[in-house]
């Protein structure tokens, strides 16, 4: 079998890969050791970056918010005892609702991940030119001179089948085979705590209607753990730590869970079954690499964090975004090899970044039981009990509750993140804002950031400016007033910018940007006199590794 590209796993971030290829005319074959796709909920929260990046690719976003959890519901975390007794207090959570609509067309959602990948998948499935082969493994990879060769395994099939393919994407989890054969050694602490997920079906209703919310962090001494709610109230997650040294993961069977389950509820009123439990260990770690010849890892391959922040599916996405256009234009004659080294170097502080954010984020959970639990170890059921009884007058507990708020609005780390890299001009000498608090997002027109979201009318119908980017080629958006500059480089798209843009960009009103695939500001040009000649034309060759 040939294909252009192979992607190893058929998780939401390969499945994103196939479609991101797809759109750009490549094609690709998925391989997926699973047979059917799981059905235990995991990520929960796609936030608004990944919907623009699946807007854009042809999952609607307006499709994703509707199949979510409505805000109403999924906009709160709450901090109790057990779910079904006192609530020392809530946050909100993320920013969900219209206010975010001045930085973003689609705002955070709660979706379960099973749900948010059939609807990729759905979109997939229109598409011929990608093929996904279910119960089969990549177990050999040989690079060539101009390919790669994956043996792969088909279940039930004793030999292995040869798949050629001009690139490979590993897209097959935090325990990657892949990156484990390429020797592809990862950085940080591999296992910071132990936990067992125990997915559950029933109607917990009852106890969160009157204060719904997404996540609820039990801090009783008896019941500790987080509910994590899906699908209104009917579908939901307890996540209870265990220590394997003390005892065994194969300790929790249902009957074990079901008793973990409705000691965290405090009640044993609730009808539910147990549809799913997984072992899982939380890791804070970085692969060395991104890449090993012709072999990409993306997501969760690249980079495992703990799950408090919610950010490793939409790190995984992005992975997938920025790799893939990058990959298209090298296999169109577009771009030189090269262009391909920009990955890592963009890709991998933003999964550093958000590594030490979700570990920060972890740690300040503990300021949380401290105020509950107190010093002294003797008096922790003491100290508990009193705490629950005026938890809204305990400052200190109050304190610590509002310390979780970069937890849970980290608006700044979905939007806020910039590239430096020899894909952009003149990048190097712009650093980020010095500004510590992932709560704060400041659009910014600065080569390397993404192009800020901002309304414009188009044919009667309003629609976001990222909506006119396109996705495989690079776009040069004009002030209002300017002349678009002949350009040699055929697959430019001209866009011109609404009325006013011109002065909150910083350039003339002859000015313009020039905006990669991916979104990112590429280079800036403050007005004509920056646009003459082959200036455009001079500027893409070097962004794409060509000489010009």
């Amino acid at each position: 079998m040939k294909t252009q590209v192979l992607i190893i796993g058929a998780g939401p971030v390969g499945l994103m890969a196939a479609l991101l290829l797809s759109n750009q005319g490549i094609s690709s074959i998925i391989v997926e050791r699973r047979l059917e796709r799981m059905t235990a909920p995991k990520a929960h929260a796609v936030n608004c970056r990944t919907i623009e990046i699946c807007d854009q690719a042809g999952v609607s976003g307006d499709l994703i918010r509707s199949h979510g959890t409505p805000p109403e519901k999924a906009g709160w975390v709450r901090f109790v005892s057990k779910l079904a007794s006192v609530e020392f207090g809530a946050l909100t959570y993320e920013r969900q609702t219209d206010e975010t609509l001045a930085i973003t067309p689609f705002p955070l959602i709660n979706i379960s991940q099973p749900r948010f990948e059939q609807l990729v998948a759905s979109e997939l499935q229109k598409k011929d030119n990608v093929c996904i082969l279910r119960g089969a493994e990549a177990n050999r990879l040989e690079e060539t001179a101009d390919g790669v060769t994956a043996h792969v395994l088909l279940r039930g099939v004793d030999a292995p089948i040869e798949i050629a393919a001009n690139y490979v994407l590993a897209a097959d989890g935090a325990g990657s085979r892949t990156r484990d054969r390429l020797g592809i050694k990862m950085e940080g602490p591999e296992a910071l705590q132990n936990y067992v997920m125990i997915h559950c079906e029933g109607d917990l209703g009852a106890f969160i209607d009157h204060r719904p919310g997404v996540l609820y962090f039990n801090f009783h001494p008896d019941a500790g753990g987080a509910f994590i709610i899906y699908d209104d109230t009917k579908s939901w997650v307890f996540m209870k730590s265990y220590d394997p040294a003390v005892e065994s993961a194969d300790a929790f069977d249902e009957e074990r869970c079901r008793r973990e389950v409705i000691n965290a509820i405090g009640s044993d009123t609730v009808d539910f079954s147990v549809r799913n439990i997984s072992p899982w260990t939380m890791s804070a770690q970085i692969a060395e690499h991104y890449r090993s010849g012709r072999v990409f890892l993306i997501g969760d391959a690249a980079h495992r964090f703990p799950p408090t922040g919610g950010l490793g599916l939409n790190t995984g996405v992005g992975d997938a975004q920025n790799v893939c256009w990058k990959i298209a234009h090298v296999l169109k004659g577009q771009a030189l090899e090269s262009l391909l080294d920009t990955y890592e170097v963009e890709r991998r502080p933003v999964a550093v970044n958000n590594s030490t954010q979700s570990m920060t984020n972890a740690a300040k959970i503990v300021e949380v039981f401290s105020a509950l639990y107190g010093d002294d170890p003797a008096k922790l059921s003491e100290h508990f009990l009193k705490a629950c009884e005026r938890p809204q007058e305990n400052e200190a507990l109050q304190a610590a509750i509002n310390a979780q708020k970069p937890h849970f609005d980290s608006i700044q780390l979905q939007l806020g993140y910039r590239y430096h890299s020899e894909a952009l001009k003149g990048s190097a000498a712009i650093e980020p804002p010095a500004d510590d608090d992932i709560s704060q997002y400041t659009p910014s027109y600065d080569v390397g950031a993404l192009l800020p979201h901002e309304w414009i009318m188009v044919d009667g119908e309003k629609q976001s400016i990222l909506s006119r980017l396109a996705h495989d080629r690079f776009t040069l958006i004009c002030a209002s007033s300017s002349q678009p500059p002949q350009c040699e480089f055929d697959d430019l798209h001209i866009v011109e910018g609404p009325a006013g843009w011109e002065e909150r960009a910083g350039v003339s009103g002859t000015g313009a940007l020039l905006i990669r695939p991916d979104g990112h500001i590429a280079a800036r040009y403050a007005n004509a006199g920056a646009l003459r000649g082959d200036t455009v034309k001079n500027d893409l060759n070097k962004i794409l590794g060509r000489e010009g």
